[in-house]
């Protein structure tokens, strides 16, 4: 297993029961992606702006045990 330390921000804090603060720890099945991660949470796939250890990352972007893990929502500014 592979256990990664996630933050929820912004509106997302609410939205998954499971992490009902917006953060903790969550176990991976293992060679776990971003992807998985999302679905592991029940959000679904969307353009999250995703960040891995302070790392910019994608949908398929690998995790590792310990990562830390921040998901913002999309943003759209005028």
């Amino acid at each position: 297993m592979t256990g990664v330390e996630v933050t929820l921000r912004g509106a997302l804090a609410g939205q998954v029961p499971r992490l009902p603060d917006g953060r903790g720890r969550v176990e991976l099945s293992d060679d776990p992606t971003f992807a998985t991660l999302l679905g592991t949470l029940g959000l679904p796939v969307a353009p999250y702006v995703a960040v891995v250890n302070g790392t910019a990352v994608r949908g398929a972007a690998p995790l590792a045990d310990g990562d830390r893990v921040e998901i913002h929502p999309p943003m759209a500014g005028g």
